[in-house]
């Protein structure tokens, strides 16, 4: 058994087809379904219900996904291990945010994890569930999340332990002073939305938890979509429409006078910034800097400000 036929059947297990499989092994897609039919003939049965969209494991696979997940990381782990000949291994911790979270909270997190020269600190970024899936294979070591009452309910506590770093609102902001035509919007309640695809977090808490309320007193449509906090942000300071942003992404701009509250006039909500980790699976290094984080947690600083000017903490 070879760790890229691991991974192989792990990647389309994960996308659910065999050219995004391809494209996250960074294969062709013709060299990719080569690889698995030999994977499939050297095995001597196939592998994944090829009639099914998406492409699924076939029971008998999947009844071993969770093995196979163990072996795909244990081969990881010892590959670094035989390769770090000055310990380095040991000492390194990886921490996997959401994007928002990315810019604005991971430099504290470096800050009070990281270690200097005795180690390090890697930064993945990703969405919500893409940050679940790489502490579930045990590619992180924390994961740096956003979380709403809604997803505190479904948040599996015998799988996970978190840390609750505070809250902050989502709320929404316009370039008003300098844009009359999104004041005259406002007064006209006809209002043109920067707004986040339906599959990401912001984007559903924005479809659930915002605009159902907006409706009620204004007529919208989206000027702009994009899934990047950084390009809502430059969007609404350049006068392209109304939007939501976290807090942490708007409050230098509001410090500057570039971006102007709206919760006097449209709704926000709150998001609690959660530290997650796996409970199985740990090492020295991540027990020690868990407690230094909980030890830490409510003096987040953003651009030198200390957190409960931004955030808000229990």
């Amino acid at each position: 058994m070879k760790l890229e036929w691991i991974e192989d059947i792990l990647a389309v297990a994960e996308t659910g087809s065999f050219s995004a499989a391809a494209e996250r092994r960074f294969l062709t897609a013709s060299a990719f379904t080569r690889r698995i039919r030999a994977m499939e003939e050297a095995l001597g049965c196939a592998l994944f219900d090829r009639n099914r969209k998406p492409v699924t494991l076939l029971p008998h696979v999947q009844a071993m996904e969770f093995e196979l997940r163990e072996s795909a990381r244990n081969f990881r782990e010892l590959r670094l291990a035989l390769s770090d000949d000055v310990g380095l291994h040991g000492r390194r911790l990886t921490l996997v945010c959401q994007h928002a979270l990315t810019t604005m909270v991971a430099p504290w997190l470096v800050r009070q994890l990281g270690q200097g020269r005795e180690g390090m600190l890697r930064i993945r970024s990703g969405s919500r569930a893409e940050c679940y899936l790489m502490m579930m294979r045990q590619d992180a070591d924390f994961g740096l999340i956003y979380e709403t009452a809604e997803d505190a309910r479904e948040f599996d506590h015998e799988l996970y332990d978190k840390i609750s770093l505070g809250t902050e609102e989502f709320i929404p902001v316009a370039n008003r002073r300098h844009h009359p035509d999104i004041e005259a919007a406002i007064s006209s309640k006809d209002l043109p939305l920067i707004t986040y695809p339906a599959g990401i977090y912001l984007g559903e808490v924005l479809r659930v938890q915002i605009l159902p309320y907006v409706s009620r007193e204004f007529s919208t449509f989206s000027a702009a979509e994009t899934g990047l906090t950084p390009a809502v942000l430059q969007f609404i300071r350049q006068g392209v429409g109304i939007g939501w942003l976290p807090r942490s992404v708007a409050f230098e701009s509001m410090i500057r006078g570039e971006l102007d509250s709206l919760q006097d006039i449209l709704p926000s909500t709150r998001l609690t910034v959660q530290a997650v980790r796996t409970r199985s699976g740990s090492r020295e290094v991540v027990d020690k800097a868990w407690e230094s984080l909980r030890r830490d947690a409510g003096s987040i600083q953003v651009d030198g400000i200390t957190a409960p000017s931004i955030f808000e903490w229990s």
